[in-house]
């Protein structure tokens, strides 16, 4: 399971959206580490990360950081 931190409560429902039009499991949490990574929001997946953080890369969702739970 991952953690793909973007930059915006926005990004991470459009993530959401195309990761799951994609047949990935996805939701949104609130994030509380980081404070660099922008306003505080992941999309949390059981997938590849390497394969959603490519998906949202391309639909022009910057990930800010992957992490592993």
């Amino acid at each position: 399971m991952y953690s793909l931190a973007v930059g915006s409560v926005t990004n991470a429902l459009r993530g959401k959206e195309i990761l799951e039009k994609n047949g990935m499991n996805a939701k949104i949490n609130r994030y509380s580490g980081n404070k660099k990574l922008g306003c505080g929001y992941v999309i949390i997946v059981s997938g590849e990360a390497e394969r959603c953080k490519s998906l949202l890369n391309s639909a022009g969702i910057k990930v800010l950081d992957v992490i592993k739970k």
